[in-house]
């Protein structure tokens, strides 16, 4: 009887449950990987001093750009900030 409702069990879930381990086991192994590889202090210092020329180029796109782009560029960037809040009222 117990072995009738194991494969039922595993015949519904056993798909969902392989492909979420799938994901698990590269998530944990990506994660691990970049673990080691931004534990490199010259990749460390790369990487803050590319995320630092990326905001620095932004604010010069806002600053250079006309009245009117530069607006639709802060509300897109209003929008898009308080989309990843939850449980926020606008």
């Amino acid at each position: 009887m117990k072995k009738q409702y194991a494969w039922w069990i595993d015949f519904l879930f056993g798909p969902l449950l392989r492909v979420i381990g799938f994901f698990y086991r590269s998530y944990v192994a990506n994660r691990a990987r970049l673990s080691l590889f931004m534990a490199n202090p010259r990749v460390a210092a790369f990487f803050k001093i590319l995320t630092v020329l990326v905001l620095v180029g932004w604010i010069l796109i806002w600053m250079l750009a006309s009245e009117e782009s530069r607006n639709r560029l802060t509300e897109e960037v209003k929008q898009s900030i308080g989309g990843f809040q939850s449980g926020g009222s606008d």
